[in-house]
């Protein structure tokens, strides 16, 4: 299955470039002999097949090593979020009875370093590769199992990339948009995969980025439309002739941010769109891209239309979510899952994205779910109500918290009270005070007066 390509590329193109990350550069041969010792060690640490192993890794070779190290053992990898705050963590860990945590970039190198090679035996389709989140409008984040016969699913629907490629990865492995478009993509077609080190924060990087696609000779781009707005805005003089594909996804891509990129480097930025439950689902590949377009489904994906939502079905598809029969049945009919989106389809089959049945709130490529953080909110001992919404300056959406608050609640109070339980991307930027929260005659939040 996935692990298979490691073997493949280490076969077919030894000596070539597999990840390029500061001033280290890894060959396919290295890649692969590195998984194999690392994957001793794992063993040798009782790591069998079944076990959850979480990664808390930064983007690059050492996430890299380590994913493919668990899955080839025929352990499940959990990648989690660096910035995950202890509650969050553990809440993830629980979920998915972790038996190992690798956090520690150096730990990696240390246990590569002492341990021979252990040869990978192939897995089989139905085994679980990966335990994953996806975010909601209820609750907590959804626990999902992906297989290895799903995972190999969507790397096969990657036909429009190839081994001339240079992939850019600026978006996180441990999301399924990097896991899938940078990760699984780069090496089912023995390709190159360049780390933007330290992506966050961006705008401070985007110099550095410019330099590494123009050193690098970038052909294909993932991204999300922050990062291509103040790419677009940077100082003009970056040569990126190389690049043949820009795609953006997380969030509705702006036109004028499209149009402001191709101007400014002379390639559009097309749409892309997937999901936590079933990885990549459409791409834009048309000769000049369509406004408001994700493109056609890729490979054996198949999407319609149900009463305005988007439904999709893919070979690549989680069978459901972790314990949620009920959930389950609403949103996984007869091998189609709701997504959640609002959608219309076009006379040439094109997916056009319309808006959110869910709540989610983008920010700066990161999905924030406003019942998470209600719930965070409401644990305050000083507030008693709070709706939590998405407002946008016209630009980018931040997370803002309605209180109705008790005696001596303050807004300083109520952030710091958030900051320390939760990522910093879901943390409220603004806290507004009410005297109580708009309802409907029936009880329901009127989110929109809120925002």
């Amino acid at each position: 299955m996935v692990t298979g390509f490691l073997y493949a590329n280490a076969a077919a193109r030894p000596e070539h470039t597999a990840l390029v990350h500061r001033d280290e550069r890894v060959t396919h041969a290295e890649l692969l002999e590195r998984v194999e010792r690392l994957a001793g060690a794992l063993a040798e640490r009782g790591v069998a097949p079944g076990d959850a192993v979480a990664l808390l890794l930064p983007n690059g070779p050492a996430f890299v090593t380590a994913f493919f190290a668990v899955t080839g053992l025929g352990a499940v990898v959990v990648p989690l979020n660096p910035q995950f705050k202890a509650d969050e963590r553990a809440f993830c860990m629980n979920a998915c009875g972790v038996r190992e945590v690798i956090a520690d970039e150096r730990q990696v190198a240390a246990m590569i370093e002492r341990h021979p090679r252990r040869r990978l035996e192939p897995r089989g389709a139905d085994e679980t590769f990966a335990f994953q989140f996806s975010s909601g409008s209820t609750g907590r984040p959804k626990r999902l199992a992906r297989t290895h016969g799903q995972l190999w699913a969507e790397a096969e629907s990657y036909s429009f990339l190839g081994p001339d490629d240079r992939f850019f990865c600026a978006i996180p492995l441990f999301h399924t948009y990097g896991m899938g478009c940078c990760l699984i993509a780069a090496a089912r077609h023995g390709a190159t995969l360049v780390f933007l080190d330290d992506p966050q924060p961006f705008v401070l990087r985007r110099r550095r980025a410019l330099e590494l696609l123009e050193r690098e000779r970038i052909t294909v781009f993932p991204g999300v439309p922050f990062i291509f707005g103040h790419l677009a805005g940077a100082p003009p003089g970056a040569d990126l002739s190389a690049l043949r594909l820009c795609f953006s996804a997380g969030t509705a891509l702006a036109g004028e941010t499209s149009e402001a990129f191709r101007e400014a480097f002379g390639v559009p930025v097309r749409e892309l769109y997937g999901c936590t439950e079933a990885g990549t689902l459409t791409a834009d590949l048309d000769p000049e891209p369509v406004p408001g377009s994700v493109g056609t489904p890729v490979g054996r994906v198949r999407v319609r239309i149900e009463d305005g939502e988007v439904a999709v079905s893919s070979p690549a598809m989680t069978d459901g979510y972790s314990s949620m029969e009920e959930l389950n049945r609403q949103v996984f009919r007869d091998g189609w899952f709701l997504t959640g989106d609002l959608g219309r389809i076009d006379d040439a089959g094109r997916l056009h994205v319309t808006g959110r049945k869910k709540l989610l709130i983008e920010v700066a490529g990161h999905k924030v779910d406003p019942i998470e953080v209600e719930d965070v909110v409401l644990a305050h001992p000083k507030v008693r109500e709070a709706v939590v919404v998405g407002v946008s300056n016209g630009r980018e959406e931040t997370v803002k918290a309605v209180v109705v608050p008790g005696e001596g609640c303050g807004e300083r109070e109520v952030i710091e009270f958030c900051r320390e339980r939760l990522a910093n991307f879901k943390v409220p930027q603004t806290v507004e005070f009410r005297d109580e929260i708009p309802r409907s005659p029936l009880g329901k939040v009127l989110r929109k007066y809120l925002v």
